[in-house]
């Protein structure tokens, strides 16, 4: 038998309403169940909080104080207040009386007992025999003294249950309704529908495959009127709503691409879902190239290891180190996603802060060893003094003469330490002006010919007139006195040194002390800048000095915008140089 328009919009009118209801049925008695018990658990778990509070202000787990307690808290929440103590007993509880407390049992194996007990907040549903019902339990941990209990706040879940009854039942009037409903729409509207409706659903498809988003026609007031004005505004919200995804996300992006932290997702198989920009440059990816996955991509049993545990449902932190071709420190954070599957990995470049924690203890351990030593030579004569040596005036002479030399020595150190805070902190006066070098060389050079003629060392002058560069004076006579006090210091008897100058490039000018001493193993050359670094400490020491000299020189000269640097000399010998700009 052939059905008409008619019975065809009065089946497909009742399968409709029957699947509509069922369907809607079935989704909103799980979300109102759902619903309402996370409302129940926030509600207790605040309630539970309050109720620590009191509990711990009462300062003690007595029955008569911790049950009053129970009770006059109980009664807002027209659930179960109980404070149990460390060994399971209850000492309070909002249902039963003060007297019957002791004949209840145990609870220190409920399972939200044994949670708070393990990890701060207790969750659980289950049936109480006590009260023959089924109760949402929250409790949480408070200590009192030395007493480490639990207190836990109960509920019966028949308000939820009653909702969805409620909601069964709404369900069923409107599934009724919709029959009639359909009954009568198919007897008075079957001869007029079928060519409103086609005409709505070409329109209707138009819109969905993506052509023009033109409004449907409305061509009456009616339902068909009115489903062609809800299909207009439900595209303008939809449209509305692509329109923020996309801002969102465009915005989301941003603030991971301008991240300095590298950040990269992973799916549960491990394949890459998002890379920022400092991911790339910190692991030095190529973009289409390599696998997708993260073993594929990236190379590193410590990264896999910890987006292992990550997987696993544990956040993870640990540091390792990265390979060539530039080793640097990596401080990386792996956490699970909560609401999807996989894992999101947050790294840092520390290497940098390493270094640095590194310099700190070896200046912490240099300064500690420079000071031992004249400290307890000023001390040992001191005592020696004190003994009796002050009356004898052949050796108390001497004595005192190693006191004040120690003492000087003291004075240095301290002094090139302060020197050298003031260049950190910024607090070192500067005033750069155009500086002719030469006679700053030439005075340098007048200052240290006695020591260098008491051991036959030449120092030759071979700065070219008129040589200018920006500079402060007086921190460039202090960086040039500095190399060339050291220059004839380490060279050996009968030795040479050689200030020189040379123009680098037009806005450069390189100014070099060379001498052919021992020179200097291609090791210590990058750390021989460092506060206290020592080549040769046994050397060093006996030669005099703090060992800050050439510290001093590295953080002036870079404070006047230049470099300092090291190079070995043919056959033999070091060439300390530095470069400044010629202009500002």
């Amino acid at each position: 038998m052939r059905i008409g328009v008619r019975g065809k919009i009065f089946l497909v009118s009742v399968f409709l309403v029957l699947t509509v209801v069922a369907a809607s049925g079935f989704y909103l008695e799980r979300e109102l169940r759902d619903w309402t018990q996370v409302r129940i658990e926030t509600e207790l778990l605040n309630h539970a909080r309050m109720v620590r509070v009191m509990v711990e202000r009462g300062g003690t787990v007595d029955p008569v104080v911790v049950d009053a307690i129970a009770d006059e808290v109980a009664d807002p929440s027209a659930g179960r207040v109980t404070v149990i103590d460390g060994e399971g007993r209850v000492v309070g509880d909002s249902t039963f009386a003060l007297e019957a407390l002791g004949g209840l049992d145990s609870h220190s194996d409920r399972p939200e007992v044994v949670e708070a007990h393990a990890g701060g907040d207790g969750i659980a549903r289950r049936f109480s025999f006590s009260l023959g019902m089924d109760m949402l339990y929250i409790a949480l941990p408070f200590k009192t003294g030395d007493t480490v209990g639990v207190v836990r706040v109960a509920r019966p879940l028949a308000e939820v249950e009653a909702a969805v009854e409620r909601l069964r039942l709404a369900l069923m009037i409107a599934g009724l309704i919709g029959l009639v409903g359909a009954v009568v729409m198919s007897a008075f509207a079957s001869h007029f529908l079928s060519r409103t409706l086609r005409l709505l659903v070409q329109d209707a498809r138009l819109m969905a495959e993506g052509g023009q988003m033109r409004p449907l026609s409305i061509a009456s007031q009616d339902e068909i009127g009115g489903l062609a004005g809800s299909i207009n505004r439900l595209a303008d919200e939809l449209e509305s709503t692509v329109a923020t995804l996309a801002s969102e996300r465009s915005r989301f992006e941003a603030v991971l691409e301008s991240m300095d932290e590298a950040v990269i997702a992973l799916d549960r198989d491990q394949e890459l879902t998002m890379v920022n920009r400092a991911a790339v440059a910190l692991l030095s990816l190529s973009v289409g190239r390599g696998g997708s996955t993260l073993r594929e991509r990236i190379r590193i049993p410590a990264l896999h290891d910890l987006v292992d545990r990550a997987l696993a449902g544990e956040a993870e932190r640990d540091e390792f180190e990265l390979p060539e071709p530039t080793p640097r420190r990596i401080m990386a954070y792996a956490s699970p996603l909560r609401n999807a599957s996989g894992a999101v990995v947050v790294m840092h470049d520390v290497t940098e802060i390493r270094r640095l924690e590194t310099i700190r203890r070896d200046f912490v351990a240099n300064v500690s060893h420079e000071l031992r030593t004249p400290v307890s030579i000023i001390r040992a004569n001191a005592e020696t003094l004190l003994d009796g040596a002050l009356e004898r005036k052949d050796i108390a002479h001497r004595f005192l003469e190693a006191v004040l030399r120690n003492a000087d020595r003291l004075a240095a150190l301290v002094g090139d330490l302060l020197e050298i805070s003031r260049i950190e902190a910024g607090t070192y006066n500067l005033d750069c002006d155009a500086v002719n070098v030469s006679p700053i060389v030439a005075r340098i050079c007048d200052s240290v010919e006695t020591l260098a003629k008491d051991k036959e060392i030449r120092v030759i002058d071979e700065v070219a007139p008129g040589t200018v560069v920006w500079a402060d004076p007086a921190a460039l006579e202090m960086v040039l006195l500095n190399l060339v006090d050291n220059a004839v210091k380490y060279t050996q008897q009968g030795g040479a040194i050689v200030v020189a100058s040379r123009i680098i490039d037009d806005s450069t000018v390189r100014i070099e002390v060379r001498d052919n001493g021992p020179g200097i193993a291609h090791k210590h050359r990058m750390r021989i800048f460092e506060r206290f670094y020592r080549v040769d400490p046994g050397r060093s020491r006996e030669v005099g000095g703090t060992g800050l000299g050439l510290a001093i020189v590295k953080h002036l000269v870079e404070a006047m915008d230049g470099s300092v640097g090291v190079d070995p000399v043919e056959p033999r010998g070091s060439a300390f140089w530095l470069a400044l700009p010629t202009s500002s």
